[in-house]
């Protein structure tokens, strides 16, 4: 299991699963992808390179996550996996991810606003990682 679905008053939350930041990252993707929702049809794979400044993991993840709730609302990408993950603790992290074009035809769970801090975690030695969303 890559990831479970928390429900969380008024908001919607994940847990995710990895041993390394790489699948702890994909894991949330495919978690966050799930949560918004899935197109009705056929979709266009594409991929997309971020340059992020961050001090640390969590701040690497709370980036990645807004960016794919932004792609989602803005350019109709929906983002569910990892590509590379270059991590670079305080400093500049590379990250490609990959999704779909959606268009128009597309079936909804959640409406994400963003990500939040509020319970934000991850903790490599058990593998794990949770996030709560605004909805």
């Amino acid at each position: 299991m890559k990831f479970e679905i928390l429900e969380h008053t008024g908001d919607v939350g994940l847990r995710f699963y990895g041993r390394t930041y790489y699948d702890l990252l994909d894991s949330a993707l495919s978690g966050t992808a799930e949560l918004i929702g899935k197109p009705a049809g056929k979709c266009r794979r594409t991929q997309k390179r971020f340059h992020l400044d961050s001090t640390s993991f969590d701040d690497l993840l709370f980036q990645v996550l807004s960016e794919v709730v932004f792609s989602f609302e803005v350019d109709e990408i929906l983002f569910d996996s990892v590509k590379t993950l270059e991590f670079v603790e305080n400093g500049v992290s590379d990250v490609v991810l990959s999704g779909c074009r959606t268009g128009r035809q597309f079936q909804y769970h959640y409406i994400l606003k963003a990500p939040t801090y509020h319970k934000l975690e991850i903790n490599l030695d058990q593998g794990y990682g949770t996030v709560i969303f605004d909805i």
